[in-house]
């Protein structure tokens, strides 16, 4: 039914002298023969070897079709015949040869036309498999067809223009790229291992793991939902590269002063360059006029000049990034969320953001603060959107701010920072409150999905859960003493899962560690005398 044969490599050396080393084919054993017999007779003493590492598992039952499968190693290679074996066995034959007919870079080609474009980061793994694949030598997919083509695409790249092929490469050429090239029933785990080696001494690690994402998602898709057989999956024994790139960046001192301050004269600039356009409109269209491009500038650039006084001194300010990064800071949104906000979906009486799609796929709403609801007020609604700025807009934009700030190189801020920022101040806030905040309350701020998330801000939220301990613990009402211990009766205002909630490594009351709480079974909370009242 089925049978191994071992094809891995015949190795001939002789002592000490390695340059008569070779190495054969499993299939080329009269040359072989042959050097071994010419050895012999110039009086050497050959060593004969094989490397182990090749074999073919051939398949044959009665009418259905032959197949040949391939291991790296025996033990692979008896896993491989003792499950088919089993699968015979139990009447099922399963054409694992429908691996071999296609290659991984036909899966990456299709899951790019089919799956993809039902994605809202098309367009970056658009860009990601194209990469790949050109690496290996092999045409890119056109992603702009792959959408149009689609039949149920993301909403969010309806109005979207992809940028054309330019030929300039933005990505270092990988060499290991020309494994998808490979049958995916060849593919081993290797193969990826190398690719993720290579790749890792070009980009970071987490840019990599990307990367592995979408080879994942391939394998999986190939497997489950194509139905393209394979005796294992080749992702399985991939090592992921490991890294830490977890920020934790706040505002230090004068630094948000010196950012606003930044953003305002940003602004200054940007609210100029709106009037001169205006002041120069006249210009600018008599211009259209003029033979050659070379005339146009001379009098666009003359007009500006004219008018450049005029400008400065009737401009409009407009604070579009002073409100943007006083925004990030009250609201805690992600950048997307901010850009993608419209004024329909504020709402300034309630004081809320409503966000139809965030991140997580999930619709979620902000809480506005006054200050941000006054800010927001000063804006032009001239557009749908409420900052109506593209992303490299913004990039450019706060490239500038944070140089002009001073904060760049060791002192280098994100956009991001000030998301975390605005979360840890609402931790903070919450410290110092008796009622405080609890981690499901950070969850509503933030939108995270999950609570683990948030983990990094519980030290922020001890203080507070300290002044509910004694608020609890003074209340006679709520605690009861027993065997000398005084616990928190069942249904008082502190319970056990904000403690377990709020707890973290680094919790700590004035009396040292905050100990574990203990379930009786009256089911009330216990605490040792330490803690007591």
């Amino acid at each position: 039914m089925a049978s191994i044969e071992n094809r891995s490599r015949f190795v001939v050396e002789v002592h000490k002298a390695p340059e008569l080393t070779q190495t054969f084919a499993y299939n080329r054993e009269p040359a072989l023969k042959a050097y071994l017999a010419d050895l012999d007779s110039r009086g050497y003493k050959p060593k004969l070897s094989r490397t182990d590492d090749s074999f073919a598992i051939r398949i044959r039952e009665g009418a259905h079709p032959k197949q040949c499968l391939y291991a790296s190693t025996e033990g692979e290679a008896v896993g491989i015949k003792q499950k088919i074996e089993e699968e015979r066995n139990r009447s099922l034959f399963i054409d694992y040869a429908q691996g071999f007919r296609v290659t991984f870079a036909d899966l990456l080609a299709r899951y790019l036309r089919e799956i993809s474009p039902r994605h809202k980061g098309f367009e970056i793994e658009g860009y990601l498999i194209n990469a790949i694949l050109e690496d290996a030598g092999l045409a890119r997919v056109d992603i702009a067809k792959a959408y149009a083509d689609h039949k149920n695409p993301h909403p969010s790249h309806a109005s979207k223009k992809f940028a054309k092929p330019s030929g300039k490469g933005i990505r270092t050429p990988s060499v290991t790229s020309c494994f998808v090239r490979k049958s995916f029933g060849a593919l081993m785990p290797e193969d990826f291992n190398e690719y993720i080696d290579d790749r890792c001494q070009a980009v970071a690690a987490s840019s990599v793991d990307r990367e592995v994402d979408i080879f994942s998602a391939v394998c999986r898709l190939a497997i489950d939902t194509w139905r393209i057989p394979v005796a294992k999956s080749p992702m399985d024994g991939v090592r992921r590269p490991k890294y830490f790139n977890e920020r934790d960046r706040r505002l230090k001192a004068d630094e948000e002063q010196r950012l606003l301050s930044a953003a305002y004269d940003e602004d200054a600039q940007q609210s100029i360059e709106l009037r001169l356009e205006e002041l120069t409109g006249e210009e600018r269209a008599a211009s259209c006029q003029s033979p050659t491009t070379y005339q146009r500038k001379n009098i666009v650039k003359a007009a500006r000049i004219k008018h450049r006084e005029e400008a400065q001194a009737s401009y409009t300010h407009v604070p579009w990034m002073e409100t943007f990064i006083q925004f990030q800071l009250m609201t805690g949104a992600r950048r997307s969320e901010t850009l993608s906000l419209t004024w329909d979906n504020i709402d300034f009486d309630n004081q809320t953001a409503f966000i139809p799609e965030t991140k997580n796929g999930r619709p979620r709403k902000l809480p506005l603060r006054k200050d941000i609801i006054a800010l927001l007020q000063q804006l032009p609604r001239n557009a749908e959107r409420v900052f109506s700025i593209t992303l490299d807009t913004l990039r450019n934009a706060w490239d500038r701010i944070c140089k002009q700030a001073g904060l760049v190189d060791v002192d280098e801020l994100h956009v991001h920072d000030l998301r975390h920022e605005a979360i840890s101040r609402v931790a903070d806030a919450g410290g110092k409150l008796p009622g405080g905040f609890s981690l499901v309350d950070l969850q509503a701020f933030s939108g995270h999905r999950d609570t683990r998330m948030l983990l990094r801000y519980t030290h922020l939220c001890t203080p507070s859960l300290a002044k509910r301990l004694d608020a609890a613990f003074a209340d006679q009402s709520q605690t009861v003493i027993h065997r000398g211990q005084r616990r928190l009766k069942n249904g008082s205002s502190l319970t056990m899962k904000e403690v377990i909630n709020t707890q973290a490594p680094l919790d700590t009351v004035a009396a040292g560690p905050l100990p574990a709480p203990q379930a009786t079974a009256n089911n009330v909370i216990a605490f040792r005398p330490r803690l007591a009242a």
